[in-house]
């Protein structure tokens, strides 16, 4: 029996392709596969030429339909134009994009990335997912049939050996939990703040784009706390926003 291995890459902005491709992991390391998982950056690129074992691909979409940070290079490595168009002809690989369809370019790292694995003779175990914020379900509501799909084509590939432990049953746990008689004061109080917050306002909200436009981007116009003194920023800084809830609620 061939050996069971999977190899997962991710390339990930805000930690979402990542989260997924370790749940992948967990899911094949259940299945009795040795999974590794790693970024597409910090994996050795060359290596992708001679890997035997299937290898996974997850994907999210950042900007303008633009290649998350951590598969850049990776990314440009393969668009090399001196690659031979039979390298990859041994391996097989599957890809899963996470994207919105509000947006025009949807999931386009990821249609790319599974086109030109293809172009360079890669074998497609399954057709590539899209994983949609729009859908109903959020991401998984693409990602549950996807995964279902996969294991099923890899389990019918790989075989498990026998005896196996039912996928029904529990696996160990992986941390104790000790029990404290105590009694614990559970009532809810009011949240302390977390260093680096500020309070504030909402006193305007203005749609900058177009009714017809497939974006609806607004212009926020936020009132400080008098004793809240005016935050400092640098450009590519994030801000968080946590609406307060009413009194009634």
């Amino acid at each position: 029996m061939s050996e069971r291995r999977l190899l997962i890459l991710y390339g990930s902005q805000t930690g979402y392709a990542k989260d997924t491709a370790y749940r992948i992991g967990r899911q094949a390391w259940r299945r009795h596969f040795s999974v590794s998982v790693q970024s597409m950056d910090q994996v050795d690129k060359w290596s992708i030429f001679t890997t035997t074992y299937p290898v996974i691909f997850v994907c999210s979409t950042t900007g303008q339909g633009e290649e998350p940070d951590n598969m850049k290079k990776f990314w440009r490595f393969i668009l090399r134009k001196t690659i031979p168009y039979d390298a990859l002809s041994g391996l097989n690989y599957a890809v899963f994009g996470l994207g919105d369809s509000s947006y025009q370019k949807f999931n386009f790292p990821a249609k790319r990335l599974s086109r030109r694995l293809q172009q360079l003779g890669g074998t497609p175990i399954v057709d590539r997912g899209d994983g949609d914020d729009q859908h109903y379900l959020g991401l998984d509501g693409a990602l549950d049939p996807w995964l279902e799909n996969l294991w099923t084509v890899l389990l019918d590939q790989y075989p498990l050996p026998k005896p196996i432990v039912p996928e029904s049953v529990a696996p160990d746990p992986s941390c104790d939990i000790d029990y404290i008689d105590e009694q614990i004061d559970a009532s809810v109080g009011k949240t302390e703040l977390i260093p680096g917050t500020h309070l504030a306002r909402l006193v305007k909200s203005d749609r900058m784009t177009a009714p017809d436009h497939f974006q609806d981007v607004h212009l926020f116009e936020f009132e400080l706390d008098d004793s809240t003194q005016t935050p400092q920023w640098s450009p590519g800084d994030c801000a968080v926003l946590r609406p307060e809830n009413l009194d009634s609620d």
